[in-house]
C-alpha cells in the first residue's frame, strides 16, 4: 500500500499574483458583477463569518449573498482559502494601534496592544479559529506586527529576547480570546446570555454537594458580571506577563 501522501503547506494569496484575466472569460452577462470587485467579496464575506459563522460559510452562499453566480466571485478571488486570509486581514485593519508620539511608556502600548487584539478578535470569533491556518502576512497583519516589534524595541529587552516576550503575550491572549470566543458563541447558539449560563451552571453545582465549585466561583463573583469577570482575569494576568519582562 503506498504511503499517505503529506499535505502540502497552504501558500498564502499575498504570495500568488492575483487571478488575471488573460485567457479568461469574463463575468457573465446578467450575472449582477458589474460592480463586483475584491474589496466588496471580502466586505460580505467578513458579514457573512460574523453572522453565520465559518462553518456555514461558502463560496455559493457568499455568491447569493452578492447577488451573482459563484463564477463571478471566483472571477476576483482564487479560492475560499485565498477570501479567508483576505478576510482575517480585513479583520486585522479593525485593531487600533498605540500612536508612538503619545509618549507613553512602552508597557502601555503593549498592553493596548493586546487589548485591542483581544476586542478586535472577540468580536469576529470565526477569526480567532483561523488564525493559526494561515501565514497572516496580509498589510494589516504585518502594519500590526510591526507596531508591537516598535513597541517592545523601546524596553530594556536584549535585541535577541524581543521575540520571546512577544510571543508570551500574545500567545496568552490568542489563548484566552479562544475560549471567549467560544463561550459567546455557544450561549449565541443555545439562546442564553454566559451570565445565564453561569447561574444555571452553579445551580447545577449546588445540586451536587460532592462537587467543589473550582475557586468558589459563585463567592468571587460577588455581583459581578462574567464579562466583569472576565475582564478582571484578563487583565491582571496580563499585568503579571508585562511586569516579568524585565524582572
Amino acid at each position: 500500500m503506498a504511503a499517505k501522501r503529506a499535505s502540502q503547506p497552504r501558500s498564502s494569496v499575498w504570495l500568488t499574483p492575483e487571478p488575471t484575466t488573460r485567457g479568461r472569460r469574463g463575468p457573465e452577462r446578467g450575472s449582477g458583477a458589474g460592480s463586483l470587485d475584491r474589496e466588496r467579496i471580502v466586505a460580505a464575506a467578513v458579514r457573512l463569518l460574523d453572522e453565520q459563522g465559518d462553518a456555514k460559510f461558502t463560496m455559493r452562499v457568499l455568491a447569493t449573498e452578492l447577488g451573482v453566480t459563484p463564477m463571478s466571485v471566483y472571477w476576483y478571488i482564487a479560492n475560499k482559502d485565498d477570501l479567508m486570509e483576505l478576510a482575517l486581514d480585513a479583520v486585522a485593519a479593525e485593531i487600533k494601534l498605540p500612536d508612538p508620539a503619545a509618549g507613553l511608556d512602552w508597557r502601555e502600548d503593549l498592553r493596548a496592544l493586546a487589548l485591542s487584539w483581544r476586542r478586535t478578535m472577540v468580536s469576529h470569533p470565526w477569526a480567532i479559529r483561523s488564525y493559526a491556518e494561515y501565514l497572516n502576512i496580509g498589510p494589516h497583519s504585518m502594519r500590526f506586527s510591526a507596531c508591537a516589534q516598535a513597541v517592545v524595541a523601546r524596553s530594556p529587552l536584549p535585541e535577541a529576547e524581543r521575540p520571546a516576550a512577544l510571543s508570551a503575550v500574545f500567545q496568552y491572549v490568542y489563548g484566552f480570546t479562544s475560549m471567549e470566543s467560544r463561550w459567546l458563541e455557544y450561549g449565541k447558539e443555545v439562546g442564553r446570555t454566559a451570565d445565564e449560563f453561569l447561574e444555571e451552571v452553579a445551580g447545577s453545582i449546588a445540586q451536587a454537594p460532592e462537587i467543589e465549585a473550582g475557586g468558589g466561583l459563585m463567592e468571587r463573583r460577588a455581583g459581578r458580571s462574567l464579562d466583569e469577570m472576565r475582564d478582571s482575569d484578563f487583565d491582571r494576568a496580563l499585568d503579571w506577563l508585562i511586569a516579568g519582562m524585565c524582572d
